[in-house]
């Protein structure tokens, strides 16, 4: 009975890899994914762009990004912490009645909050763009 227990530890190590990153939460080391630059990178074709599409450019509201509406206070500081951690943004909590909405960010332009949203997409953080100012 030993023996086949021994054999079975070894087995379990034999077949133990890198730890997930499931081990490393419980390891105080938490994940943190690197967002990207923007998808739509401008110091590319700086010199591509027409002098009128430049004047575009300019702030034509300020647009943050809303990633919940929550009914409970409680659950929507549990959210924001969250929210904070995986993004990297200061979220607010807006009360709206009857929703507490958590909202992170702040651009001049719709495009680039798009782009944002877009980007926190591919780690499936949902969020969309609202027009605050």
């Amino acid at each position: 009975m030993r023996k086949i227990l021994f054999a079975l530890c070894l087995c379990t190590f034999a077949f133990a890899a890198e730890p997930t990153d499931l081990d490393s939460l419980f390891r105080g080391k938490e994940y943190k994914p690197v967002l990207s630059a923007s998808l739509r990178d401008s110091s590319k074709n700086e010199s591509a762009v027409p002098k009128a599409a430049a004047k575009s450019s300019k702030s034509d509201g300020y647009y943050m990004l809303q990633f919940e509406s929550v009914a409970d206070f409680d659950a929507a500081q549990r959210r924001r912490a969250q929210l904070s951690a995986s993004t990297g943004y200061a979220i607010q909590v807006v009360f709206d009645a009857p929703f507490y909405k958590l909202r992170g960010g702040g651009w001049g332009s719709k495009k680039t909050a798009e782009d944002k949203a877009r980007e926190l997409s591919a780690y499936n953080i949902n969020a969309f763009v609202v027009k605050v100012k």
